[in-house]
């Protein structure tokens, strides 16, 4: 995940997901990547998976979850 600019984050009560800081829209915000079953880091390449995009600055969410088959077929719509 690394390589895709991610990195592990959790919040202050252990919910871990990958993070990644982006300009959506022009403003400041973050992309977060959960796995679609158990709301924490997927498993594998082949989980589904949930990706969320917020508001840096207020953490509002900017747009509606988006869910994909498996952690592969999302990497695959990145560029590096």
């Amino acid at each position: 995940m690394e390589d895709y600019g991610f990195s592990i984050s959790s919040s202050c009560s252990g919910f871990e997901w990958y993070k990644k800081t982006i300009k959506h829209k022009g403003k400041k915000a973050f992309i977060t990547i959960t796995g679609k079953e158990s709301s924490g880091l997927p498993e594998s390449l082949d989980d589904p998976i949930l990706v969320e995009i917020y508001d840096l600055d207020s953490g509002n969410e900017l747009e509606k979850s988006k869910s994909f088959d498996s952690l592969k077929s999302y990497l695959d719509t990145l560029d590096l």
